[in-house]
């Protein structure tokens, strides 16, 4: 089912509060720390993206999915800042980034994107998941949308993504699906966007061949080399 905009300001601002709260208490060794499946960022990094995206799409710097190179410009650009600099620059454009959403002028990506990096910089300070079961359908449909997406393009059978644990399915591509994966559905959310390694992908429970699907999984490339341990629950 396509997200509303009011789905999107929902999940966007409820992520917000829960970032922001979390974060605060945060020390600078925590800001330092390295967050897995990000592009070597750390926790203050993240944050500082986080803060950046509203900033930059109000100020119409952005027309879409940033490029990596917007990204990492609103990153260097706010190295020098204290996390709490970063939250209290963050907050004021909140509640216009969820009436643009509930107007159809955000897409799904924005609160996507920060369920994502919540979860990043949890799982990063070792802490246990913040998502409700809303958050993480919204996010796991979409990602596996993304997936059938790219399956599609390169020519791949589609792939049934079915979670072992709610009744999450989805056939990911345009037709009979010819494979099936199976976890978790907080799993296939960390799965299908980067934060799970390609043995770890490999390993779910999978009826037929796993191999054509591997380069595909991950909705933003390669899945990673090196596997990603974080609190599941």
């Amino acid at each position: 089912m396509k997200p509303t905009g009011d789905d999107i300001a929902r999940h966007y601002r409820s992520a917000h509060e829960r970032i922001t709260e979390f974060a605060r208490g945060l020390s600078d060794d925590d800001a330092g720390t390295p967050v897995p499946g990000t592009p070597q960022w750390s926790v203050h990094d993240v944050l500082a993206h986080l803060a950046a995206i509203p900033t930059d799409a109000l100020a119409g710097r952005l027309t879409g999915v940033p490029t990596d190179e917007q990204t990492a410009t609103q990153v260097a650009e706010r190295k020098d800042r204290h996390v709490k600099e970063l939250l209290d620059g963050w907050a004021p454009n909140v509640q216009a980034m969820c009436e643009g959403a509930e107007a159809g002028l955000v897409p799904p990506n924005l609160a996507v994107d920060a369920l994502t990096h919540e979860q990043d910089i949890r799982g990063a300070l070792h802490a246990s998941p913040a998502i409700g079961a809303d958050e993480l359908r919204f996010c796991t449909n979409l990602y596996a949308f993304g997936c059938g997406y790219g399956l599609k393009q390169a020519g791949v059978p589609p792939l049934s993504i079915e979670a072992t644990d709610t009744d999450f399915a989805f056939t990911a591509g345009i037709g009979e699906p010819v494979a099936t994966v199976r976890a978790s559905e907080f799993e296939l959310f960390r799965a299908l966007s980067g934060r799970r390694s390609r043995r770890q992908v490999a390993a779910y429970e999978w009826d037929g061949d796993a191999a054509p699907y591997l380069d595909r999984f991950n909705i933003f490339g390669d899945l990673p080399a090196t596997d990603i341990v974080e609190p599941t629950g």
